[in-house]
């Protein structure tokens, strides 16, 4: 922890930028499956990242090497996202009871550069004196997220332009309370808003990568009579709620936006 701190030091706060609101959040530590054993730990603010690689020299040596201000230009939301900046190899002294951070140092050795397929794929490629690898990259998971919960829904959509009569705007939808399950690999969410009265239900296979889940070949029906398929990607729950990025069949019309809500219950306040 204190050597992460000193390579702080020698990366200073930078200044603060606007975030693009269709930018995909890249944080996360990415790995390749049939290379066990090396990975990239990406931690993204605003539109750039920080990446940490914990990779080997030639003769089997830990390496520690890091890429403090990848930049990410603003792109289209389907579109790939490319983020580069200099990577620097670092060094310092033993962690101990005194540590000095004056002798850390750092030593720019290359490039590296992320491209990333929004949700869970990319591909990095890095030049370290004059030797650039390319790998193949997924977000790696671990631990199964805890989907399950009772939130306060909404889902706002819009429909692709060509091929379908309903209008080209966004609509906001409230859902009333929404129950997410999950038995297995089977997620259900039912919604059930009170006036005007309407119960909706989505049921899918569910998979995570990483830190985000998915639903792929989805169905939903709702009481006023809407049904049809949906995906929903980019699915992230925490505390404060539930959200994911949907698209969705309905009515001849493809519809895409977001499927989310917060959660209807809060934790009692601590003593």
């Amino acid at each position: 922890m204190r050597k992460f701190l000193a390579v702080l030091v020698l990366f200073p706060p930078l200044p603060t930028l606007a975030a693009s609101t269709f930018m995909p959040d890249a944080s996360d530590l990415w790995w390749n499956s049939s290379e066990s054993g090396w990975g990239v730990n990406i931690i993204q603010q605003s539109n750039i990242l920080f990446a940490t690689f914990f990779v080997y020299a030639a003769d089997g040596s830990a390496r520690w090497y890091v890429a403090s201000d990848m930049r990410c230009p603003g792109t289209p939301t389907d579109q790939q996202m490319i983020c580069s900046g200099t990577l620097y190899e670092t060094t310092g002294p033993v962690v101990g009871p005194a540590f000095n951070p004056a002798a850390v140092t750092r030593r720019a050795v290359g490039e590296a550069r992320f491209f990333y397929s929004r949700g869970n794929a990319g591909q990095f490629s890095y030049t370290v004196d004059g030797v650039t690898v390319s790998k193949n990259v997924r977000r790696q998971t671990w631990a199964a997220n805890d989907v399950n919960g009772e939130y306060n829904g909404m889902r706002v959509t819009r429909p692709f332009p060509v091929g379908c009569s309903m209008p080209n705007v966004v609509t906001n939808q409230s859902l009333g309370t929404m129950t997410v399950s999950q038995s297995g690999s089977q997620l259900t969410i039912a919604t059930r808003l009170a006036a005007p009265a309407l119960t909706c239900t989505y049921s899918g296979p569910y998979s995570q990568e990483g830190r985000m889940g998915s639903v792929t070949g989805g169905t939903y029906s709702c009481s006023d009579g809407s049904s049809g398929t949906f995906d929903l990607s980019e699915i992230e729950v925490n505390k404060q709620g539930f959200l994911g990025r949907i698209s969705a069949r309905q009515n001849g019309c493809n519809l895409y936006g977001i499927l989310g809500g917060t959660r209807a219950t809060v934790e009692q306040a601590p003593d």
